[in-house]
């Protein structure tokens, strides 16, 4: 409860300095694509799987910028006996990430690209459905991304980014002593200039 806390005060102190600086542009992007997770024991239960996200993104006068955002992701997977018994046990595990961001953005032709490098701040689920078991807990980790748009129409571009994060657990299974749940999130969408 306290990593929510800490992220929505972060969020709004992050949205006074936008206010407060001088900005030169400020925009929203809204995006969907895929989560491919690091470790190899969440890809053999959940594979890869849909993710979404939202992020403003304020650059100050200049190329340094800041962003905030939110970002979902689900999947559902099935666990199985490790001694060859017949029993499957559906599973879905879902996770909620608010990143905060540093970026240099350069102009590259039409395109704008920003390099970005932060934290994001997690709360993770793994729920069994058909047995009373359920795992949860928050972390804090770094997160690397990079990110394009290229202009389509006045204030609308076309936006895709690439991110990296690693989130272990320190939960352990017979598959790993400590579950990562993170990994690369690829994702495109649009991008709205607000000013």
């Amino acid at each position: 409860m306290r990593a929510w806390i800490s992220a929505v005060g972060s969020a709004v102190l992050l949205a006074v300095l936008a206010a407060a600086a001088p900005a030169q542009e400020l925009s929203l992007s809204a995006a969907a694509g895929g989560f491919f997770p690091s470790d190899q024991a969440y890809r053999q239960i959940y594979g890869s799987g849909p993710s979404f996200a939202g992020d403003l993104w304020f650059r100050l006068r200049g190329a340094i910028g800041f962003a905030a955002g939110f970002s979902r992701l689900s999947d559902k997977g099935v666990a199985v006996p490790r001694d060859d018994g017949t029993e499957t046990y559906p599973l879905e595990f879902k996770r909620t990430s608010i990143p905060l961001v540093a970026f240099y953005q350069f102009d590259a032709g039409p395109a704008a690209i920003r390099l970005g490098a932060g934290v994001g701040i997690h709360r993770y689920q793994e729920t069994w459905q058909t047995v009373d078991l359920d795992f949860q807990g928050n972390k804090v980790a770094p997160r690397f991304v990079l990110a394009a748009s290229v202009k389509v129409i006045d204030r609308i571009s076309l936006f895709c980014s690439a991110g990296y994060e690693s989130i272990p657990t320190r939960a352990g299974s017979a598959l790993a002593a400590n579950v990562n749940v993170g990994g690369f999130q690829l994702l495109g969408g649009l991008e709205f200039r607000i000013f």
